[in-house]
């Protein structure tokens, strides 16, 4: 039987189609979704599959407004990216697939309460660099790197913060993925995985175009967060016992 019509893959499909759209409606949120929940179901999808989806969830968003771009900001926030890439990719190559799943659980869990409590930084070039680094290493081991980001970009105005962080991520996702290649974790496999799933992922984010005239985007940010971290949670718990 064809992979596209076992049980198995209509749930990760379907997972991919959800988060793709809350993507589309909301920002971000893709891999604060799809990751936690496919750490506990399918950890092989994490971080590489997952990251790869999103590097080109990331460039649709950045190519449909790309001359709102901030080049400045942007040439900052992956001056922080990329070293720290490297280093979240020399620890992922460390722990143990337990001691790991117990870290992102922990990143995830970090991630969500950072973005409740709506801090606000002024994008000053230091807080960029740092937002940048942040985000690199929690994104490298994750898949997750949005939380840091969307904090740093939030008083942009809405072109021009999902242009950039959308740019941001494309680079972001390519320097993750070079760096996971580099110590043995991310490799053909990985990536035929992550491109088996782009259809259910380009289905979920035209879908938010429709959904987004109806939707309440405080209260889609608020289930999302719960969701993630209700999944980060349950990882981690599992870990644990």
């Amino acid at each position: 039987m064809p992979a596209f019509l076992t049980l198995d893959y209509s749930w990760i499909a379907l997972v991919v189609l959800i988060g793709a759209c809350l993507q589309g409606a909301g920002g971000i949120g893709f891999g604060m979704f799809v990751g936690p929940v496919l750490a506990i179901s399918h950890p092989d999808l994490v971080p590489g599959p997952v990251l790869v989806l999103a590097g080109l969830l990331s460039m649709m968003s950045a190519m449909r407004e790309f001359r709102s771009i901030d080049l400045p900001v942007l040439a900052y926030s992956l001056a922080g990216r990329l070293p720290a890439s490297i280093a979240g990719g020399m620890l992922f190559a460390l722990l143990p697939v337990r001691a790991m799943s117990i870290v992102f659980a922990l990143l995830i869990l970090s991630a969500v309460g950072l973005s409740l409590r709506g801090w606000r930084v002024q994008p000053r070039p230091k807080n960029l660099v740092l937002a940048g680094a942040v985000s690199g290493f929690m994104g490298t081991i994750t898949s997750v790197g949005a939380p840091p980001m969307a904090i740093v970009y939030q008083e942009f105005p809405p072109p021009k913060l999902r242009a950039t962080i959308g740019a941001f991520f494309v680079a972001g996702a390519v320097g993750s993925l070079a760096v996971l290649a580099c110590v043995g974790r991310f490799g053909a496999t990985e990536l035929e995985l992550g491109l088996s799933l782009v259809v259910p992922m380009l289905i979920g984010f035209a879908l938010s175009n429709l959904l987004v005239p109806h939707l309440d985007r405080a209260k889609t940010r608020f289930a999302l967060l719960s969701l993630s971290g209700t999944a980060a949670l349950a990882l981690l718990v599992l870990q644990m016992r």
